[in-house]
């Protein structure tokens, strides 16, 4: 018999995880799936579900749905919980698992033009999801010269896509990657046409 410390199911591995300590209390009411906002707009995203699949030790199935880097810890699900479960904190020890084992979010992340930011920190301090750090940086400004300057540094794991950074930065030097003002314009286009 051999004895380790690691999790002997998904749900154990979970459990022990920073944040995931309370999963076994959940116990699928569906309230964080009737408050969650997220699911409102995304039906495939189910907080209940998900939890009930860690439960049942499906982990592939889990870490690979692109579902787990959905939710936005607005934690509307944990004020409704009867029994206050942090529903926010376990999608973060999911995530946490996954990004250990390899799984990245499929999904547009904000990119920093470094040359034209302005390291004045307003995308850091607007970002809901604190994906944002100002972090020192060597720059090159021209050819030949290098200057150290605070930059944002976007974590890509906690980057949701959502564009406040975007419209937050005086100077344009954020956007998400992959998305431009055309693309954005044409997506409000099709969601007038919708509309009228």
């Amino acid at each position: 018999m051999s004895h380790t410390n690691q999790p002997a199911t998904f749900a154990d591995q979970v459990r022990h995880a920073p944040g995931g300590e309370q999963i076994s209390h959940c116990f699928s009411c569906g309230t964080c799936t009737a408050t969650c906002p997220i699911q409102w707009v995304e039906e495939a995203y189910n907080p209940r579900r998900i939890i009930k699949m860690v439960m049942l030790g499906m982990k592939e199935q889990v870490l690979s749905d692109p579902v787990i880097w959905l939710c936005s810890a607005c934690d509307l699900c944990y004020r409704r919980c009867p029994q206050e479960v942090h529903i926010s904190e376990i999608m973060q020890a999911i995530r946490d698992i996954a990004a250990q084992e390899g799984y990245t979010p499929i999904r547009a992340v904000a990119e920093v033009d470094e040359q034209a930011c302005a390291g004045c920190g307003m995308c850091a301090q607007a970002c809901p999801y604190e994906a944002i750090e100002l972090l020192p940086r060597w720059v090159m400004m021209q050819p030949t010269l290098r200057k150290k300057r605070a930059l944002p540094q976007v974590d890509p794991l906690l980057c949701q896509g959502c564009t406040i950074c975007t419209v937050t930065c005086p100077v344009s030097a954020i956007r998400i990657k992959d998305i431009g003002d055309d693309v954005i314009l044409a997506q409000i286009r099709a969601f007038a046409g919708k509309a009228g």
